[in-house]
């Protein structure tokens, strides 16, 4: 009966559908909103920050592809209102993930030469699978496909037997014997595999997974130096003594976090990153993630003079001739390596006016999980803190550069939204879905030569 009226009365619905065109006026939407969907950059950064995440905080494989993320589990996510002018947000669940993400993210670790983990995300993929195997079929990946890179994998870690296993699983066609045939007498007679030496002296991974131990003798105050302080006194909160380290609470309001997010999206570029031969990597290096722009001063002039004035309150120091506001925006897995702010090599006009004296950063967004600023020598962790501003000094008395402040910024594993940043209805929804999630920071440097009579080098070095 369902074939007949398939037959009788949906035929002619269905033809006289195709011949309308369907898809036609989706597929011109679609072409038109191709410019603001995510690259080929977008996407490769994305997928080596699933791969640093893992690897920096140790997650397991069939965790992160269920949504649990170091023993938090995210099933719903803020979606869209369907409303513009509703306060409300509704929510969809979180899709966990399917073998083609799996797939994916295991062909990063086998490039990268890491087998062991490649072998894991390849048999979450085949598990995966078997619950829906048209989805890989439609792509022309079958599960002899996937037998294949899991043989590949086993046998490049020296798991022979385990190899062997996955070639008998797959179809006995001429190919396969013949890898069997080789599989059985490498598990008879294995060679020798060298373990890959790698030369890394990155040591962010190590550093942002370890617990350090609470400080002792640290104590909160208000600031009241001034005549203005007197009046309003500013929350300090020390972190560490020596060097100084301290936290500067609510020296920003939700209106001016909202007006530096929303002026700088248009403005974002990747952040550029100089190699030792003073080369520019500018569009995707794996050991700077983020997206950063320059607020001039004359740009919101008001604001900035006030958030440069409660950088003076709070440090005593001049900020005529130092750097421009600096906004940072961390995605998906956002990091930065461990570095020093001040700079070494003072020849180029950059530092004209010294080197960076002192680092102002202000957070904008608070992060559920990741996203610390860490000083390793220190064993210091700084959790971020909306609306609060972390200051720290890069140089000794004597001008040199305090190797005991190099920090990492540790990769994000879950950031939250902007803020009233939904609030303004313009805004194109594809930046929206883009920067539900993302970590932001705005830094100020103070510059050396302008705290000449007010940081004065001592007599006795």
């Amino acid at each position: 009966f369902k074939l007949t009226r398939l037959l009788y009365s949906d035929l002619e619905k269905w033809v006289n559908l195709l011949k309308e065109g369907p898809g036609v006026k989706e597929i011109v939407i679609s072409q038109s909103l191709r410019p603001k969907m995510p690259t080929k950059i977008d996407y490769n950064e994305g997928l080596y920050a699933i791969h640093r995440l893992q690897s920096t905080y140790r997650l397991d494989p069939a965790e992160m592809a269920n949504g649990l993320l170091g023993e938090r589990k995210y099933r719903l996510v803020p979606a869209i209102p369907y409303l513009k002018f509703s306060n409300y947000y509704y929510f969809y669940r979180c899709k966990a993930w399917s073998a083609l993400e799996c797939l994916t993210v295991g062909s990063v670790y086998y490039l990268d030469e890491k087998f062991q983990g490649a072998e894991r995300w390849f048999q979450l993929a085949l598990e995966k699978y078997y619950k829906n195997p048209k989805l890989l079929e439609t792509f022309g990946w079958t599960r002899d496909f996937i037998l294949g890179l899991l043989m590949k994998a086993s046998q490049s870690c020296g798991r022979y037997i385990a190899a062997l296993g996955y070639a008998e699983k797959a179809n006995s066609d001429t190919n396969w014997q013949e890898q069997i045939r080789r599989l059985q007498n490498l598990s008879r007679q294995p060679e020798v595999i060298k373990p890959i030496e790698r030369k890394n002296r990155y040591t962010f991974n190590t550093a942002c997974r370890m617990v350090y131990p609470d400080k002792e003798s640290l104590h909160c105050h208000y600031l009241s130096s001034t005549p203005f302080l007197k009046l309003a006194p500013i929350q300090m909160e020390e972190l560490n003594l020596e060097p100084p380290i301290n936290m500067y609470h609510n020296l920003i309001n939700e209106r001016e976090i909202s007006v530096l997010k929303n002026q700088s999206i248009p403005h974002l570029k990747r952040s550029q990153f100089f190699t030792k031969d003073n080369k520019v990597i500018q569009d995707f290096s794996n050991l700077r993630t983020c997206k950063t722009m320059r607020f001039q001063d004359n740009a919101h002039e008001k604001l900035i003079k006030n958030l440069n004035q409660r950088v003076t309150d709070a440090t005593g120091l001049s900020v005529l001739e130092s750097e421009e506001f600096q906004l940072t925006n961390y995605g998906i897995g956002g990091h930065l390596f461990e570095h020093h702010d001040a700079g070494a090599d003072l020849s180029n006009q950059f530092w004209n006016t010294g080197n960076r004296v002192i680092t102002a950063l202000f957070y904008l967004s608070d992060v559920l999980q990741g996203g610390e600023t860490l000083f390793p020598y220190l064993d210091l962790r700084v959790h971020t803190r909306k609306g609060s501003l972390l200051v720290w000094y890069n140089l000794l008395l004597n001008g040199t550069i305090d190797w005991r402040v190099e920090h990492i910024s540790c990769p994000i594993l879950m950031g939250d939204k902007w803020g009233k940043f939904f609030e303004v209805y313009s805004i194109d929804l594809v930046n929206i879905f883009l920067n539900i999630y993302f970590h932001t920071v705005a830094t100020k440097w103070l510059r050396e030569k302008p705290q000449m009579f007010i940081r004065r080098c001592p007599l006795k070095l």
